[in-house]
């Protein structure tokens, strides 16, 4: 027996627009940490820093893809829906 498929089209579009918030808050560089540091660590402590603002912006076009992709999927959703309750009215 088959189950009935249920999409939230209206739901899709609005995690798409969250991650599309959360895509532009990784994406925004980070506060600058001050006192450049005369400690022999301040070098290992700007290369992790280095690397942390990599992956932030990787994150970021990762979440922002996918932002895009959920709302590509509401409005293709939505309009297979739309089309396939006008066939059923025709028909009836």
């Amino acid at each position: 027996m088959t189950e009935r498929l249920s999409v939230d089209d209206q739901g899709l579009n609005a995690a798409g627009t969250v991650s599309t918030e959360i895509a532009a808050t990784l994406a925004a560089p980070a506060a600058p940490s001050g006192d450049p540091g005369s400690q022999p660590s301040h070098a290992g402590v700007s290369a992790i820093d280095a690397a942390l603002a990599g992956v932030r912006g990787r994150q970021a076009t990762r979440v922002s893809d996918h932002a895009q992709y959920l709302k590509i999927a509401s409005g293709v959703y939505r309009h297979v829906d739309d089309d396939g309750a006008a066939a059923v009215t025709r028909t009836v």
